[in-house]
C-alpha cells in the first residue's frame, strides 16, 4: 500500500522508479557506455598527448588539417540517417531487416561517393605537401564507417554493452599501433593508415557481435520503400549535417590556408584538450532517448520532465568543467604538451565554453528529431554555419587561432536558441498534471 504523507509518498516512488526494471535496463546500457569509453578516453588520451608531443605542432598540424578535410565530406557519408534509423528500430523492432538493410545500402552508396569526392577536392583544393596523401588515405575509412549503423541496433534494444567492448576493444589495439610506430619512430603517414584500420576493425567486429548476438547480416533486405523513407525523414538533417560538419571543420581548414601548419597544430591540441570529456553527455543522451520516446506514448508530464531534466543536466555538467579548465588553462596546456604549444592555451580558455553551448543543445536535437522538428535544427545550424565562417573570415587573420575560438564560440552559441522551443511545442501544451 502506499504512504499517504508526501514526504514518504515521495520516498516510495523514487525507491520504486530505482528498484523498477526499466530504471535498471536504461543504467546498466548507460553504465557499459560510460565505464568502457572512460577506460578507452584515459587510454587514447595519454597515447594522443605523446603523439602531439611526438610530432611537433608543423607535422601535428599537417594530421590534424587532413582530418578536417576528409570530415568536411562526411556529410555525404553519413546522409544524416543515423538518428532516424535509431529512432525507427525504437518504433518498429519487428522490422530490423529492413530498416538495417536498406540504411547499409544507402550508406555504402554514400560512402564510395563522399571517398571520391574527398579525394577530387584534395586534388583540386588541397596544397600538394603530404597532407593530400594522408587525405586521400583518410578518406577510404567512409566506405567501412558504413557498417557502424549495428550500433544502433544494439542502443534501440538497450544493449550498450556490445558496441562498448568493440570500441574499448578497437582503442586497444590502435593504439598500441600508435605506440609502435613512435617507438620506431615512424611518421605521419603511418598513422594514417592506423586511421584507415580503425575503421575496418570497427566494421569486422560490429559484423562478429551482431551475428552472435541477433544472426548474420545476410538477413538484411534492402527495401525500397523503407529506404526513400529514412531519406524523406533524414534530408533536412542531411543539410543540418552539411552546417554542423562545416562550423565544426572549417576552422581547422581555414587557419591552414589562411596562416599555416603549424597554426593548426597548436589550435587542435587545444581543441582536443577541451573536447576530451564531451564524450560524456553524448553517452547520456543516447541512451536516455529510448525512455523520452516511450514516455511520449504514455504521459505528457513525464515526457516534458524527461527532456527538461536531461537538457539541465547536460548544462550543469558542461558548466562545472568549463570553469576550471578556463582558469587553468596555461596549466593545463604546459603539463600536456610541454612550452612548445604555449600558445593554445588562449584557445582552451575560450573553447572549453563551447562544450556549455553543445551541451545544451544535445538534449534539443533529440527532443526536436522526436518530435519532428527538423526545421528548426535546419535554420539553427545554417544560421550557426553562415556567422561561423563570416567570424573566421574576420577573426583568423585579426587575432590567429584564438579568434578562430571565438568565432566558434559565438556560432555554437546560436545552437541553444531552440531551447525556448521546448514551451511552444503543442505536446507541451498539456498541463503538467496529465495522467499516464
Amino acid at each position: 500500500m502506499e504512504p499517504n504523507t508526501p514526504r514518504t509518498q515521495l520516498g516510495w516512488r523514487l525507491k520504486n522508479f530505482i528498484n523498477g526494471a526499466g530504471f535498471k535496463k536504461y543504467s546498466r546500457s548507460t553504465g557499459w557506455s560510460l565505464g568502457t569509453r572512460i577506460i578507452s578516453l584515459v587510454i587514447s588520451f595519454f597515447v594522443t598527448l605523446y603523439m602531439v608531443r611526438y610530432l611537433g605542432p608543423e607535422n601535428y598540424g599537417q594530421l590534424s588539417y587532413a582530418i578536417s578535410f576528409v570530415g568536411i565530406f562526411s556529410i555525404l557519408a553519413t546522409l544524416g540517417i543515423d538518428t532516424v534509423l535509431y529512432r525507427d528500430l525504437v518504433k518498429h523492432p519487428r522490422q530490423v531487416n529492413e530498416y538495417m538493410g536498406s540504411a547499409l545500402g544507402l550508406k555504402l552508396m554514400a560512402g564510395v561517393a563522399a571517398t571520391l569526392l574527398a579525394i577530387g577536392g584534395a586534388i583540386a583544393l588541397s596544397p600538394k605537401d603530404i597532407s593530400f596523401y594522408l587525405i586521400v588515405i583518410i578518406s577510404l575509412t567512409y566506405i567501412f564507417n558504413s557498417f557502424n549503423i549495428i550500433a544502433y541496433e544494439f542502443q534501440s534494444h538497450v544493449q550498450q554493452k556490445y558496441p562498448s567492448l568493440i570500441a574499448l576493444a578497437t582503442t586497444v589495439i590502435l593504439n598500441a599501433l600508435k605506440v609502435a610506430v613512435f617507438y620506431f619512430d615512424k611518421g605521419i603517414i603511418y598513422l594514417s593508415f592506423i586511421l584507415l584500420l580503425e575503421s575496418l576493425l570497427y566494421a569486422s567486429l560490429y559484423i562478429i557481435f551482431r551475428q552472435k548476438k541477433y544472426g548474420s547480416i545476410l538477413a538484411w533486405k534492402f527495401d525500397r520503400r523503407i529506404a526513400v523513407s529514412i531519406l524523406k525523414d533524414s534530408w533536412p538533417l542531411l543539410l543540418t549535417s552539411v552546417f554542423a560538419v562545416i562550423y565544426t571543420r572549417i576552422d581547422q581548414v581555414m587557419i591552414k590556408n589562411m596562416l599555416d601548419s603549424e597554426s593548426v597544430g597548436l589550435y587542435d591540441a587545444a581543441v582536443r584538450l577541451a573536447e576530451v570529456w564531451n564524450f560524456i553527455p553524448g553517452i547520456i543522451a543516447s541512451s536516455l532517448f529510448p525512455a523520452i520516446v516511450n514516455a511520449k506514448r504514455t504521459s505528457t508530464a513525464t515526457y516534458k520532465k524527461r527532456v527538461l531534466a536531461l537538457s539541465g543536466s547536460l548544462i550543469g555538467l558542461a558548466t562545472v568543467v568549463a570553469i576550471p579548465v578556463s582558469l587553468l588553462s596555461g596549466f593545463i596546456i604546459n603539463l600536456a604538451y610541454g612550452p612548445e604549444y604555449a600558445a593554445s592555451a588562449g584557445v582552451l580558455s575560450i573553447y572549453t565554453w563551447a562544450s556549455v553551448c553543445m551541451a545544451s543543445s544535445l538534449a534539443m536535437h533529440y527532443f526536436l528529431i522526436n518530435e519532428n522538428r527538423k526545421g528548426v535544427l535546419f535554420c539553427s545550424s545554417l544560421l550557426a554555419m553562415v556567422v561561423n565562417i563570416a567570424l573566421n573570415l574576420y577573426m583568423i587573420p585579426a587575432y590567429g587561432i584564438n579568434g578562430a575560438a571565438v568565432a566558434t564560440l559565438i556560432s555554437y552559441t546560436l545552437l541553444s536558441f531552440p531551447l525556448y522551443y521546448v514551451f511552444k511545442i503543442k505536446p507541451f501544451e498539456e498541463p503538467l498534471n496529465a495522467k499516464a
